[in-house]
């Protein structure tokens, strides 16, 4: 096999383009001030030229034990509960959290959203709703697929979203290579651990390929990532501590719901 022949099928072995990607870890220091974990990534790819800007990805893990999901209702549009996710995370005393699952024009939720018990909407379906994010009646959180979920959960705080980028620790197939955005999500190691994270703009498909990759995170393996609404939605918020300024890119747009991270 020639030089030029073996580049050729190169380009179309499983897990080629997922070789592009350089994941380089700029983490700060833990401090004590939050019992959270913030793993700040820089992203570039390969290119003629050598590697391309960086895009940053930042994720804040938690575990099972002491935390779990918060849904916080932001109510209509005409007359949303908070002005901003900095506010809404406060109040609702979550130490971090990102925009929601996707909603309608009216403003009314996609599929069902539980909070603080109080269910709004109807369980649905289509890939933007494959995915479900809860905590129990037990304050366990969850990420599960949509047909895994039933009755016995329980759910006091629940919102559908999709498509799921990674499964089974592998990128999900037949995610879109098309309108690279700003994207927010949610990550599971398969255990205890859970994340939600913010990156800086990529399509699907390219988003589920680095997820994948044990770089993005080496002690945390990526098990599941769901996606969230993205692009003009797309929020985090981050508290650390009394004397450091906290991590705060606020959505463009008045969003329907937000997720935070609470004590149990």
């Amino acid at each position: 096999m020639n030089q030029f022949l073996a580049a050729a099928v190169l380009l179309f072995l499983p897990g080629a383009a997922v070789a592009q990607w350089k994941i380089v870890d700029d983490s700060p220091a833990q401090g004590l001030e939050t019992p959270l974990i913030h793993e700040k990534k820089l992203v570039s790819k390969a290119g003629g030229t050598g590697f391309f800007a960086s895009k940053r990805i930042d994720l804040i893990w938690f575990h099972a034990n002491k935390h779990t999901f918060c849904v916080v209702d932001n109510g209509p549009i005409d007359q949303p509960n908070y002005p901003t996710l900095a506010a809404a995370m406060q109040k609702s005393k979550c130490l971090a959290g990102v925009n929601g699952g996707f909603f309608l024009k009216s403003h009314a939720p996609s599929g069902l959203m539980v909070t603080g018990g109080r269910s709004v909407g109807r369980f649905g379906q289509g890939g933007l709703l494959s995915g479900v994010i809860l905590s129990s009646g037990n304050r366990n959180p969850h990420l599960l697929r949509r047909a895994e979920y039933g009755p016995k959960y329980k759910p006091t705080d629940l919102i559908q979203a999709g498509p799921f980028l990674v499964d089974q620790g592998a990128t999900v197939k037949g995610l879109s290579p098309e309108n690279s955005r700003r994207r927010t999500f949610v990550l599971h190691d398969g255990g205890k651990w859970f994340a939600l994270g913010l990156s800086d703009p990529f399509t699907l498909a390219e988003l589920g390929q680095v997820l994948a990759q044990k770089e993005i995170s080496p002690k945390r393996t990526v098990h599941r990532a769901l996606n969230l609404d993205g692009g003009t939605s797309s929020g985090l918020f981050l508290d650390r501590g009394e004397h450091v300024e906290p991590i705060h890119v606020e959505p463009f747009k008045t969003v329907r719901n937000f997720i935070g991270i609470v004590v149990r």
